[in-house]
């Protein structure tokens, strides 16, 4: 399904462990039919095997102050060579209140912190459905 260029969840970037994306507000919510996060990534490897990264869609109700990992996509195994992937994660909120400026991220969670993990992504956003 087609992107829209201008509004990314996450620009691409490298990382080692745990990271919180910049919050982007949704004052309304998602449309009636929900969004989903598309997360593609590559250059994913672990020094070791057994290792994951998890994918969430974080919500904030109150303007960034208290963030739930409410979306959450399957963990995606690290292999010990190179591999790339894509991951859809469905999402749809609704504000509480419009003024209180509903925010979300894409959060990347690592399982493991004593070994080498890394992986490079980005994240945008789709229809849920046409």
């Amino acid at each position: 399904m087609a992107v829209d260029a201008l509004i990314q969840l996450q620009a691409s970037v490298t990382k080692t462990a745990t990271f919180n994306g910049a919050a982007l507000t949704l004052p309304g919510g998602t449309p009636r039919r929900g969004l989903v996060a598309r997360v593609l990534y590559s250059a994913a490897s672990a020094s070791q095997t057994g290792d994951t990264v998890t994918f969430s869609v974080d919500v904030s109700y109150d303007a960034g102050s208290t963030w739930n990992t409410d979306f959450v996509a399957p963990a995606t195994a690290l292999p010990t060579s190179a591999a790339s992937g894509e991951i859809f994660i469905p999402f749809s909120i609704s504000p509480t209140s419009v003024a209180n400026g509903t925010q979300i991220r894409c959060s990347a969670t690592f399982s493991s912190t004593a070994h080498t993990d890394t992986i490079t992504y980005q994240a945008d956003l789709q229809l849920g459905r046409p």
